[in-house]
């Protein structure tokens, strides 16, 4: 695959980049900017960062540049860099069905009875008018009625006659031999000639359905032989009908599933497990319950190797429910879907969850501490190794960093700074800081007990700031999972500040485990404002107010 396309069209030079990782597409990435002043128009597609020798490159050109950009990612962080980027991402490019399920109809053939009781038992209590079309002899008498009564306490069910009014909270199955149509508000029963050699009919009863209810339906096919219900589809999805088709896998009797798919009229093909999990999420109010997001913890944990399943459910479902409504899915399972299928969009949404709210000297007391109390007693160390776990976008290991070179030990000392989150680390590693953002940071210093001029740690690109090699330098970023990975080094001083307060309690055990096994004898702990070590018997607290601690012999 090119990475890298370029065509010139009326004097500007148009440039699509779908990646930029390799160091010959940057080299020739680079020598493309080369374009005697003219114009030039830049698509970043899919790539969610890019490398300061390529921002430094388009900063030199900002004046005849214009970038387009599908991440929102990208986009933000060259926005805080003082380049305009126009976003070209639009999840919501397809017409989207708004179902207000106030109506529900399942219709089966042979094997569907265990169908019908399996959706019916898991059905919560509501307001719903459901209805059973299920394939009989036109000569038996039905005992489904009876049979789907014992399964729910929630609904009232009935078999259906003629001139019945539609009542909320009730379940009407279909009898033999008769066509169940549904007009104003009734249901009525005709003796009209089979259909699909059907006498009930599956279309016939779901098209009455959908002319009457239109968006307030859901139509589900399960298991049977034949066609019945596949003539109907095409209407339904006119009339905005929600339509899913079990998949056909979990049946023996699979022709009237794979016939109903042929048509390509329908919204969702799904296991009868996910067809309860959507209808329960139509059903409630909130968009998922916490059951619904613990499986979608484990499927993206499956699908991805990210495991937020120790994290504060709390914390998750908040960040989630704001990346949903950003995503606007029809529900709950189509957002899962939608995740699990497309790594651009967890991608996204593991952003959003990731909180990588960070500044230099956040808390300026507690750096403060670290540079008059803490650090000096690294002296006596030949190799200093500190550990930022959680790291973010940097500013707390540099901040760390400016400060061991003012007290002279930064030329023996390597920062471990890690965090979860490799898109922050990139950014991180870039070293680029808004010029606006700059000014925050050196009243912190001053506040923390900076003792040099700010600025000489800093090189200036106009709206952007970069830190200085001598400091980049001294630090290794790279990825490590507090919840899964082992112990890396043996340390002096750890930071993890404003990290822990989104796991759960074993979870914070086992990363109080994993630091006392890091630190060297005597080694410093500094955790966040509102976090604490809760008596951990491995450690010392040295100062409470500003959660320092030390690590028992």
């Amino acid at each position: 695959m090119n990475n890298i396309v370029s065509q010139e069209v009326n004097n500007t030079l148009k440039i699509i980049i779908q990646n930029i990782e390799k160091k010959e597409d940057i080299k020739k990435f680079l020598s493309l900017l080369d374009y005697a002043g003219k114009n030039i128009e830049i698509n970043f597609l899919n790539i969610q960062t890019i490398a300061s020798e390529i921002i430094l490159a388009l900063n030199k050109i900002k004046s005849h540049l214009s970038i387009y950009s599908n991440e929102i990612t990208l986009k933000s962080y060259l926005n805080q860099l003082g380049f305009e980027v126009k976003l070209i991402k639009d999840y919501n490019k397809t017409k989207r069905k708004n179902l207000n399920l106030e109506y529900l109809a399942i219709g089966g053939s042979a094997g569907s009875l265990k169908k019908f009781i399996d959706i019916i038992e898991k059905l919560p209590y509501s307001q719903m008018s459901i209805f059973i079309i299920m394939h009989h002899r036109s000569d038996e008498k039905s005992s489904l009625s009876q049979i789907l009564q014992t399964k729910t306490a929630h609904y009232k069910v009935v078999e259906a006659k003629s001139d019945m009014k539609i009542e909320n909270s009730t379940i009407y199955t279909a009898p033999p031999g008769k066509h169940m149509i549904i007009i104003g508000g009734f249901i009525f029963l005709t003796n009209e000639e089979k259909r699909n050699f059907s006498k009930p009919s599956i279309s016939t009863s779901f098209e009455t359905l959908s002319n009457e209810y239109k968006n307030n339906l859901l139509a589900i096919l399960v298991c049977g032989y034949g066609s019945d219900g596949s003539d109907s589809l095409r209407l339904l999805q006119e009339n905005e009908s929600t339509v899913i088709i079990e998949e056909p896998k979990e049946c023996e009797a699979k022709p009237m599933l794979e016939n109903a798919i042929k048509t390509d009229c329908y919204d969702e093909v799904l296991s009868l497990e996910s067809i309860s999990e959507y209808i329960n999420t139509c059903l409630n109010d909130e968009p998922f319950n916490n059951i619904q997001l613990e499986s979608f913890l484990n499927k993206i944990y499956e699908e991805y190797g990210y495991d937020y399943r120790g994290y504060n459910l709390e914390h998750i479902k908040r960040r989630v429910k704001l990346f949903y409504s950003n995503l606007k899915p029809n529900n709950f399972l189509e957002f899962q879907n939608k995740i699990l299928n497309n790594e651009n969009i967890f991608k996204d949404l593991f952003l959003n969850i990731s909180v990588n709210v960070t500044t230099f000297y956040r808390n300026p007391e507690v750096f403060r501490k670290l540079k008059d109390a803490l650090l000096p007693k690294l002296d006596s160390f030949f190799d200093i190794k500190v550990w930022c776990a959680g790291c973010s976008t940097g500013e707390e290991p540099y901040s760390i960093a400016i400060f061991l070179d003012e007290i002279g030990l930064l030329n023996r000392s390597l920062i471990y700074a890690t965090d979860l989150n490799e898109m922050v680390l990139k950014n991180a590693k870039n070293g680029l800081y808004s010029k606006q953002n700059y000014k925050q940071f050196l009243k912190n210093y001053y506040q923390a007990g900076g003792s040099e001029s700010f600025s000489k740690y800093f090189y200036d690109h106009g709206d952007f700031v970069e830190i200085s090699e001598e400091i980049k330098q001294k630090i290794l970023f790279f990825r490590h999972n507090l919840v899964e990975d082992k112990k890396i080094n043996d340390f002096q001083l750890i930071f993890c500040r404003n990290v822990l307060i989104y796991f759960d309690k074993e979870l914070k055990t086992n990363i109080f485990e994993l630091f006392k096994q890091s630190l060297d004898s005597y080694g410093f702990l500094v955790l966040g404002e509102s976090e604490s070590l809760d008596n951990h018997e491995k450690f010392l607290t040295i100062d409470k107010k500003n959660r320092i601690y030390k690590r028992k012999i």
